[in-house]
């Protein structure tokens, strides 16, 4: 899903998921050429650890 979509799904703002990619503290994430995209596997792993 996109950054906006995964942003909505963990209720964090697009930026909040940008200083994330950035510090590499987020969850995991993909990129295909420089578009990102999330997994909601990936997104509820990150919720159920306790880091968001």
């Amino acid at each position: 899903m996109t950054t906006e979509a995964a942003a909505k799904y963990l209720s964090v703002s697009t930026g909040t998921m940008h200083n994330w990619r950035s510090k590499g503290t987020g969850p995991s994430y993909r990129t295909v050429g420089r578009i990102v995209r999330y997994h909601r596997d990936d997104l509820d792993a990150f919720m159920m650890s306790g880091a968001a």
